[in-house]
C-alpha cells in the first residue's frame, strides 16, 4: 500500500493567473477550485514526484502557507503539443498537472509565512517543493487555523 505524502508548493509569482502578485487574488483563484468539478493544480518547472492519490498539498504564495487540499489522482504528463502549442501562444508552458478534490481544498485563517515555519519546525523550505511529516503538518495546522 502507498503512503500519502504531505508537501508544500509554491505557486509561482510569474504565473498569470496571479498577476499582479496579489495574495489576495491568489487566495479567489483557489477558493473557485473547490467550485469546479475537476480542478487541477499545473505545474510548470517542476512537479512533485511519487505523490499518490490522497496525498495532501499545502499552497504557498509570497512565501506564505495559505491553504490545502488533497490530491485525487496521481501527477500526470501534459501532452507535448498542448506544451508547444502554449510556447508558440508566449503563454506560460505547464508540464504536469494534478486534479484535486474539491470538498478537500481548504483556505485558512492565518498565512504563516515560511520563516516561522522554519522557525518551528527546525526545517527549511526547498524552492517549490517541501515535504512534511504527520507531525510536522499537524503543527502548520495549528499556525493556520
Amino acid at each position: 500500500m502507498t503512503q500519502t505524502k504531505i508537501f508544500s508548493f509554491s505557486l509561482s509569482a510569474k504565473d498569470e493567473a496571479f498577476s499582479p502578485n496579489d495574495m489576495k487574488k491568489t487566495v479567489s483563484w483557489l477558493r473557485k477550485k473547490k467550485r469546479q468539478k475537476n480542478p487541477v493544480c499545473l505545474f510548470a518547472e517542476k512537479s512533485p514526484s511519487g505523490v499518490p492519490s490522497g496525498s495532501i498539498m499545502l499552497f504557498s504564495f509570497e512565501a506564505k502557507i495559505f491553504g490545502q487540499a488533497t490530491l485525487k489522482g496521481t501527477v500526470k504528463e501534459i501532452p507535448l503539443e498542448e506544451q508547444k502549442a502554449r510556447r508558440k501562444a508566449k503563454q506560460t508552458v505547464y508540464k504536469h498537472f494534478v486534479y484535486l478534490e474539491p470538498a478537500t481544498i481548504e483556505i485558512f485563517h492565518q498565512h504563516p509565512t515560511k520563516t516561522e515555519i522554519s522557525e518551528k519546525l527546525n526545517k527549511n523550505f526547498g524552492p517549490l517543493i517541501t515535504y512534511f511529516t504527520y507531525n510536522e503538518y499537524q503543527r502548520i495546522l495549528k499556525m493556520a487555523k
